[in-house]
């Protein structure tokens, strides 16, 4: 490939509008059409904001030669058949978190994608966030020694924004639907083999379709854990119920085998990691990415035909699941 990979977008809810400006902001992709299955008005909308095209169906993106890379950001109940169609006419795929709605949609999935030889990226909040890459280089540096225990709390308000969020046959849960991205940025910066795990699931204040409290402990080898908790049972603001725009608090911290407590917060607009341990404190400063995700993803798939580091494949997207869902 070269020159700017050219775009095909499947999907233009929510997920793309968080997504827009870092697309129009970038110089190595471009986006060429656009379709919605759900809403033709907002690919229309999206095309006009990209100076695209609306296509009339998903095939006239998957099967057109100039698209390079198929965006597929569709809820995941229904991802399946985009991804298989794109693996198979040999294009790249960036999808989103969680791959599927279950486990035998996601084996499918993933089973494709190798077999075609393409790569399919899943997009989680660790893409594109500094933060979870500043952590994996001090973790990998060896001198503060490896991270022993990974805790994060989520709390928020159920989604509103759409009637599929709280169906456990289309969207799994409040874990699946948000605590994953925390899964998969603790497996990733454990660099560890998962050996077990525990899942706990409750429900406490809502007569949703799903429990609305979940908590799963991950342990990996050399005896480190990852506790993960989310809870939509308290009632928290919602900004927006037409997106996802609501109040969200979320504690987190992080202990290595040598005692060392890790943190980050924000200080005057800048994301800082602080480490203390005996009345010591380090601070590390976060540095921000030179180029936007789609930039660097551009890159790397054109020199090198690799992802990037902040976004996992479709087979760690796999994982992700099958730690989840598989008994």
């Amino acid at each position: 490939m070269s020159g700017k990979l050219r775009i095909g977008i499947i999907g233009c809810g929510d997920f793309l509008r968080l997504r827009a400006a870092d697309l129009l902001s970038s110089r190595q992709v471009e986006v060429k059409l656009l379709y919605s299955p759900v809403n033709s008005a907002n690919a229309e909308r999206y095309a006009e904001i990209f100076g695209a095209k609306a296509a009339d169906s998903p095939e006239a993106i998957i099967n057109d030669p100039e698209i390079d890379v198929v965006c597929v950001f569709v809820p995941p109940f229904v991802r399946k058949e985009y991804v298989l169609a794109a693996a198979k006419a040999g294009k790249q795929i960036v999808a989103t978190k969680p791959l599927a709605a279950g486990l035998s949609d996601a084996r499918e999935m993933t089973e494709a994608v190798e077999q075609a030889g393409v790569r399919c990226g899943v997009i989680y909040r660790r893409t594109n966030n500094p933060v979870i890459e500043a952590y994996k280089e001090i973790f990998s540096g060896g001198e503060f020694g490896k991270l022993a225990l990974y805790k994060q709390d989520w709390l928020h308000h159920y989604p509103t924004w759409n009637r599929w969020a709280t169906d456990p046959q289309k969207n799994g849960g409040p874990f699946m639907d948000a605590m994953l991205h925390n899964l998969n940025a603790a497996r990733y910066l454990m660099g560890r083999r998962v050996v077990g795990r525990a899942f706990f699931s409750d429900d406490h204040t809502h007569s949703l379709a799903c429990d609305d409290t979940q908590f799963l402990k991950v342990d990996f080898e050399q005896g480190a854990s990852a506790h993960l908790f989310i809870t939509w049972a308290a009632e928290l603001a919602v900004y927006d119920s037409a997106k996802n725009d609501r109040e969200h608090i979320d504690q987190c911290f992080m202990v290595t085998d040598q005692g060392w407590l890790f943190r980050n917060e924000i200080r005057e607009g800048k994301a800082v990691i602080t480490a203390t341990r005996n009345g010591l404190e380090k601070d590390f400063p976060v540095i921000p990415f030179e180029e936007t995700f789609f930039d660097r993803y551009a890159k790397e798939i054109k020199n090198r035909d690799i992802l990037p580091a902040d976004l996992p494949d479709i087979r760690e997207a796999y994982e992700d699941l099958r730690i989840l869902l598989e008994n």
